[in-house]
This record gives structure tokens, C-alpha cells and sequence, in this order.
């Protein structure tokens, strides 16, 4: 099995996870227009890391 793993990190500074997860969506979603190989590509798995103002995204992706 030959399969890539891309992560992408993205800082987010919101406070409700309501717009946390509305911001990934349309994060991921622009990511794909800028990049095409990006469309081979399926979110694998998020990593979140909390940090005292802002929190860090790690965005797995898996072809």
C-alpha cells in the first residue's frame, strides 16, 4: 500500500467550536481550490492544540 499523508497546520483564534468547526470547512474547502492535487486527497484525521490565545489545527489528509 502506497498511500501519502499531508498535514496542513492552520492557527485559529475563535472562541466557540461552533465557528471552529465552520472555519475548518471552509479552510479545507479553499485549500482544495488552491491546491488541485489537494482534491486526491481525503481528511484523514484533526489534531487540536489548545495554546493561550489561539489554537493550533493540524489537518491530516490521506490519498
Amino acid at each position: 500500500m502506497n498511500n501519502h499523508l499531508l498535514t496542513i497546520n492552520r492557527y485559529l483564534n475563535i472562541s466557540d467550536s461552533l465557528s471552529l468547526i465552520e472555519e475548518i470547512r471552509a479552510f479545507i474547502k479553499k485549500a482544495k481550490e488552491i491546491n488541485p492535487k489537494l482534491k486526491e486527497y481525503q481528511l484523514y484525521d484533526i489534531g487540536f492544540i489548545p495554546k493561550p490565545d489561539l489554537i493550533l489545527v493540524k489537518l491530516y489528509f490521506l490519498n
